[in-house]
């Protein structure tokens, strides 16, 4: 896991059973009238329009955001304000209705929430009316701004940069679709996307760091704490007194930033206490975090370690003191998770012990190589990486993954992973995750190498695994980059042409010598993007090619490459424009004043 403590406090697309097919058909129940076909829907022409936007009396903020959101977005499409009324508004013949509402009810529809769960939704389209309705809180929001980008071809590539096609004919051909997320926790834990919480409602994001409002539908989960809570449950002020509370090893109880002695009922019981505690301190939580600490160092006494031992892991000593308080609070608190990890020490699972229907277990992969398909990659870890997931699928009844999309050690250095964004996302669909966390690098200045791009693609692939991402790499590069597009994408397969044969794998730590960033890919990579920023067009977008520049320069800066008044003139040029954009971090755990000083800057 990566080190989270200094972060700032802090989540489905199945769109079919099969084959994730964007579409299916539903029915309506006994009584509901059939939907007719129309051959098309004109909503607005020439700046204006005959039809109004209908919402209940009683709509959540999320439909009337929902509403208000549509309503924005078809003005900027043509020019045509529609109306925005409520259901006591006398119905006509051109309506667009959003939510549940009497109008609605008044056709015989009837929304089977049961099947929708949470956050699913219909299109339809009977007559003249057009109807986006869903679950609450988010269903109907999510319907909206899915019917935008998929039909009207609305894009949001960043907070700052939008796309809405002018056009003077707004049409509509027949809807009959019921559109289900296949991941109920979706969180892209990118700084891109973390600064908006507009920008991370309109992907139909749910995770709590977005600081999502009620007219988003709010968050779809709540933590308290986030992770890595072994200190906040059992404090380390308790070792003066209670030694016996953390991990015996060769013979000795430490202390510090260590696990905790989980097979000690005083320790059992202390913990239940403080869970039951937080509960009530934080009454919006809808998932408790009982979570290792970020390190190793667990504890290995008899009773530990016997039971370790006999289950084939140490997860399994975790999984019996974490079930321990999933069954205190399943009375008080049905709707109440537990959320722990499997991770490192603990990722393998236990040969019998299983966690309670009430826990999530959230698998990492910190470890694999990110370079190839998890699926498919042929190396040890990624291979082992396997082995796990598809022992936790049959006995971990609600299964989250953790994942990793950049380099840690060095936020600016190239990292081949593109290629296996979508097949890692569609793997872990494949193996029943139902939440994905995908942390990036989420430091107050953002920007990591090539950030913008990858988080917009991950928030794409988190909705709907099967997307094109081809087609939205040429749409962002081309809104992004402009003239420049082309040498960018160029680049950007350059880059993933380093790691095509399956023994060269990258990792979440490579140093900037690694073999993939070699001096042949180095000054063809520094060719591409030098004839990128002289086609761009404007300043900003040569602002947008400098920052993409910024990772080549980098490896040739931390490898040392370039030397002498060469190194001095290109880690001044380095630092104007990372400072520029506001980069605040070179690396997990340090800053960019701090590497900067390092680098002998003036």
């Amino acid at each position: 896991m990566r080190n989270l403590r200094n972060s700032p406090t802090a989540s489905w697309p199945h769109f079919s059973v099969s084959n994730f097919s964007v579409k299916i058909f539903f029915c309506l129940f006994a009584g509901a009238v059939a939907l007719s076909a129309r051959s098309e829907l004109t909503l607005a022409e020439n700046g204006s329009s005959r039809y109004q936007i209908v919402i209940s009396t009683n709509a959540i903020p999320s439909e009337r955001y929902a509403a208000e959101e549509l309503q924005r977005y078809l003005e900027k499409l043509s020019g045509a304000k529609l109306p925005l009324v409520t259901d006591t508004t006398p119905p006509n013949s051109r309506e667009i209705l959003i939510g549940d509402n009497a109008h609605l009810q008044r056709l015989g529809f009837t929304l089977d929430l049961h099947k929708l769960g949470p956050e699913g939704f219909v299109f339809a389209t009977e007559g003249n009316r057009l109807i986006i309705a869903g679950s609450k809180p988010r269903g109907t929001l999510y319907g909206v701004y899915t019917l935008l980008e998929d039909q009207f071809g609305v894009r949001w590539f960043t907070p700052e940069l939008e796309h809405v096609p002018g056009t003077n004919r707004i049409t509509l051909g027949s809807l009959n679709e019921t559109h289900i997320p296949a991941l109920q926790y979706r969180e892209v834990f990118w700084r891109e996307i973390l600064r908006d919480a507009d920008f991370a409602a309109r992907h139909r994001l749910n995770g709590e760091h977005y600081a999502l409002k009620d007219k988003h539908g709010g968050p779809g989960a709540v933590y308290f704490p986030f992770v890595h809570s072994f200190d906040q449950l059992i404090p380390r002020d308790l070792y003066k007194d209670h030694p016996e509370y953390f991990p015996l090893r060769n013979g000795k109880r430490l202390q510090g930033y260590v696990q905790r002695c989980l097979s000690n009922p005083e320790v059992v019981k202390l913990a239940k206490e403080n869970v039951r505690r937080w509960i009530k301190e934080h009454p919006a939580a809808t998932i408790v975090s009982v979570s290792q600490n970020d390190t190793g160092n667990w504890c290995q006494c008899d009773s530990c370690k016997a039971l370790d031992d006999a289950e084939g892991t140490p997860a399994a000593s975790l999984i019996q003191f974490v079930n321990a308080i999933a069954e205190d609070i399943e009375k008080d608190y049905p709707n109440l998770q537990i959320d722990t990890l499997a991770y490192q020490y603990t990722r393998k699972p236990p040969k019998t012990l299983r966690p309670r229907h009430n826990v999530i277990i959230r698998l990492c992969s910190i470890e694999c190589c990110f370079a190839h398909s998890l699926e498919t990659c042929p190396s040890g870890q990624n291979t082992k990486f396997r082995a796990d997931i598809s022992a936790w699928e049959p006995v971990a009844s609600n299964l989250y993954i953790w994942d990793y999309t950049p380099n840690f050690a060095h936020y600016q250095q190239p990292f081949p992973n593109f290629a296996a964004l979508q097949p890692n996302v569609q793997f872990f669909v494949k193996h029943h995750v139902n939440g994905l966390f995908e942390q990036g690098n989420y430091s107050s200045g953002g920007y990591g190498e090539m950030g913008p791009l990858r988080a917009y693609l991950l928030a794409k692939l988190l909705w709907n695994p099967n997307t094109d991402v081809q087609k939205h790499v040429r749409e962002f590069s081309d809104a992004y980059y402009g003239k420049a597009a082309p040498q960018v994408r160029e680049y950007l397969t350059l880059l993933e042409a380093q790691v095509r044969e399956p023994q060269t794998h990258a990792f979440i730590y490579d140093p900037p010598t690694s073999a993939y960033l070699n001096d042949g890919f180095l000054s063809t990579a520094d060719k591409l993007l030098t004839k990128a920023e002289k086609a761009a067009e404007t300043d900003a977008i040569r602002l947008r090619v400098e920052t993409a520049h910024l990772p080549i320069w980098y490896v040739q800066l931390a490898s040392k490459r370039v030397t002498g008044d060469a190194r001095a003139d290109l880690l001044a040029r380095f630092l104007t424009i990372a400072r520029k954009i506001g980069v605040s971090n070179i690396s997990e755990g340090q800053t960019l004043d701090a590497w900067a000083k390092k680098q002998g800057a003036k």
